[in-house]
C-alpha cells in the first residue's frame, strides 16, 4: 500500500507538470521556430492545395515524409497553432501511452499502478511534450513505433495469429517510417527479425510482399522529388545525411546512450564496488575505444557551428559537457559509458543484436543529431522492445525513487537552460 501511495503521488506530478507545461506553452530547443518555419506552413499548404504542395513540399524544410502533415492537415480540424489545436495533438499524443502501457503489461508480471507509473514517466520526457504541446512530426512517428512493437510483441507471444500480427507490424512500421524517417530502422529490424527467425517460409514471404507494397507511396514521392528527399537547392540531402560524418555521429549516439542508461546502471548495480567490479574493465577499453575514433577520424565538434561558440547539433550531453570543462572531447566520458551499455545488450540476445545494429545503422548517417531523435526513444524500446536480464530489483520502490528523480531532473534542467 505504501509502494502503490507513493507511485500515485508521482503519476500525479507527472501529469500536473504536463499539463502546467501545457499552459505555459513550454518549448524545448527550437521547436517554436521549426513549427513556425516549417511544420504549420506544411500542414497548412497540405489544407490549401494537396497535390501542388505535395509535389513541392521541399519548400517547407521538414525534411522527411509528409505522412504527420497530412493527418494534422485532414483530420485536425483548428487552425496550426491555436489551443485547440494543441488539445488534440496532446490527445492524439496519449496514444503513444496507451500502447507503451499495453506493451508493459504483455512483457513483465507487474501491476497496474507500476505499469502507470512507467508510462508516466514519457510525460516529463521534455521532447514528447514539445511535440505533443506544438503538433510536431516527433510523437505521430512514436504513435505508430510503439502500435508496431505492441503489434509484435503480441506476435511473440501468440504466433497462431502471425498473420494478422505480421501485416499489422508491417503496416505500422513503416507509417512510422512515413511520420519520421529515421524509423525506418523499426522497419529494417522486423523485416531481419523474421527472415532469420523459424517462422513458415510463406510468412517470410508474406511479409516482403507486404513491405514492398508498403514503399510504393515512398517510391511515388521519390518518382515526384526526383531524389530520397525534395531537395530545394543542390547537395541539400548531403547536408543532412552523409557517411562522411559517421564516426562523429556516432560518438554523439554513444554519449546520449551513456547519459539516458545513468539510472539503469544505478538500478541493477546499486552496490558501488560490483558497480566497478561490472564497469571498469569494459569502461577503460570503451574509453580508448572513443579516444582512438575520435582522434583518427578528427572528429570537429563544432563542424555545425560557423561561429565555434557552442556545440550545434551533436546533443545535449556534447554541448553541457563542453560548457562545463571547456574542454572539446569531454563528452567521450558519457560516449564510453555508452558503448558499453549496448555491448551488455548487444550480447544478451539476437533481437537486441539486430535493434542495435539497424538502429546505429540509420541513425549515424544524419549529420545533425538532435537529442530529439533519442528522448524518449531510449526509453521506451528499453523497456517494450529490448531484451533485458530481467531483475526484479528494476521494479522495487527504490529503482521507480531513482527513474523519477533522474527524469524530472533532465526535465528540470531542460526548463532551467
Amino acid at each position: 500500500m505504501k509502494k502503490n501511495k507513493i507511485l500515485v503521488l508521482f503519476i500525479f506530478l507527472n501529469f500536473i507538470s504536463f499539463i502546467i507545461g501545457l499552459i505555459y506553452l513550454e518549448e524545448h530547443g527550437a521547436s517554436v521556430l521549426d513549427a513556425n518555419l516549417h511544420t504549420y506552413p506544411a500542414i497548412e499548404g497540405l489544407r490549401l492545395n494537396f497535390f501542388n504542395n505535395l509535389v513541392n513540399y521541399g519548400k517547407y524544410g521538414e525534411n522527411s515524409y509528409p505522412l504527420h502533415h497530412i493527418i494534422y492537415a485532414l483530420l485536425n480540424p483548428f487552425s496550426t497553432g491555436t489551443f485547440l489545436y494543441k488539445i488534440f495533438s496532446c490527445l492524439l499524443s496519449g496514444l503513444v501511452l496507451i500502447f507503451f502501457y499495453k506493451s508493459l503489461n504483455l512483457r513483465f508480471k507487474i501491476t497496474q499502478t507500476e505499469a502507470t507509473f512507467l508510462t508516466s514517466l514519457i510525460l516529463i520526457s521534455p521532447y514528447f511534450r514539445t511535440s505533443a504541446f506544438l503538433g510536431l512530426t516527433e510523437n505521430t512517428g512514436l504513435i505508430f513505433l510503439v502500435i508496431s512493437i505492441f503489434f509484435f510483441n503480441k506476435y511473440l507471444k501468440n504466433v497462431n495469429l502471425s498473420y494478422n500480427h505480421l501485416i499489422l507490424i508491417s503496416i505500422f512500421s513503416s507509417l512510422a517510417l512515413y511520420s519520421r524517417v529515421q524509423y525506418v530502422f523499426l522497419c529494417i529490424f522486423f523485416y531481419l527479425f523474421f527472415l532469420i527467425s523459424k517462422i513458415l517460409v510463406k510468412e517470410k514471404i508474406l511479409i516482403t510482399i507486404v513491405y514492398l507494397i508498403l514503399s510504393l507511396p515512398g517510391l511515388f514521392l521519390i518518382y515526384l522529388w526526383g531524389g530520397l528527399i525534395d531537395e530545394q537547392y543542390p547537395g541539400e540531402f548531403g547536408y543532412f545525411i552523409n557517411i562522411q560524418t559517421i564516426p562523429s555521429t556516432l560518438l554523439v549516439i554513444f554519449s546520449l546512450i551513456g547519459f539516458y542508461s545513468l539510472p539503469f546502471i544505478i538500478i541493477f548495480n546499486q552496490n558501488l564496488l560490483l558497480l566497478i567490479k561490472n564497469f571498469f574493465l569494459d569502461y577503460l577499453l570503451a574509453f580508448f575505444i572513443c579516444i582512438f575514433i575520435y582522434i583518427i577520424f578528427k572528429v570537429d565538434i563544432f563542424f555545425l557551428n560557423e561561429l565555434r561558440d557552442y556545440v550545434y547539433g551533436q546533443g545535449f550531453v556534447s554541448n553541457l559537457t563542453y560548457k562545463i570543462t571547456k574542454i572539446e572531447s569531454s563528452y567521450l566520458i558519457f560516449s564510453s559509458v555508452g558503448l558499453v551499455v549496448l555491448k551488455k545488450l548487444f550480447n544478451i540476445s539476437i533481437k537486441n543484436k539486430l535493434i542495435i545494429l539497424s538502429t546505429i545503422l540509420i541513425f549515424s548517417l544524419r549529420v545533425h543529431f538532435f537529442t530529439e531523435y533519442l528522448d524518449p526513444l531510449i526509453y521506451i524500446l528499453f523497456f517494450i522492445l529490448l531484451d533485458f536480464n530481467k531483475n526484479k530489483i528494476l521494479f522495487s520502490l527504490k529503482s521507480f525513487f531513482i527513474l523519477e528523480l533522474f527524469f524530472m531532473g533532465i526535465l528540470l534542467g531542460a526548463i532551467l537552460t
